[in-house]
């Protein structure tokens, strides 16, 4: 907080939005790591877990970790790895926090959607851009607009 006592009194709003903007979301994004480290070091071990394959695992593991890019920025999952010899590797805790198996956070994956909806390629493969086709409408306006005999 000193920040806005100090540098932050010489900048002009624009400046002081973007970088309030910044610190905001590397607080944000403290704060879910914070959560996350929290969770991981509360979390129980189970004696025994038997996974879809039908695989008991008796063995398990702290400190296996995976990166999470969420619309705050980058964090780290750490949790339990539950393990048999020749299966695969489970984390409860990805089922409890319902994360992707990809590296996304479910927020931004909407984000993508959203923006890719708004930014969508026209219906037609070789259709001009939108801002040549709104210069077109410009133009087809101006000119029907202008009294016959003008140039």
């Amino acid at each position: 907080m000193s920040w806005l006592a100090g540098p932050a009194m010489g900048l002009e709003h624009g400046a002081l939005e973007g970088e309030l903007a910044v610190r905001g979301r590397e607080l944000s994004r403290q704060m879910l790591q914070d959560c996350l480290d929290a969770r991981a070091a509360g979390e129980r071990r189970l004696l025994v877990v038997a996974g879809a394959d039908g695989v008991t695992r008796t063995r398990a593991e702290r400190g296996h970790s995976r990166p999470l890019a969420s619309v705050f920025g980058e964090v780290t999952v750490t949790r339990i790895a539950y393990r048999a010899p020749g299966a695969a590797n489970l984390h409860l805790a990805d089922a409890a926090l319902n994360l992707p198996a990809e590296k996304h956070s479910h927020g931004v994956r909407r984000l993508a959607a959203i923006e890719s909806a708004r930014g969508s390629p026209p219906s037609h493969p070789i259709s001009p851009p939108p801002w040549r086709r709104a210069r077109r409408r410009r133009r087809r306006s101006t000119h029907s607009a202008r009294p016959s005999g003008t140039p």
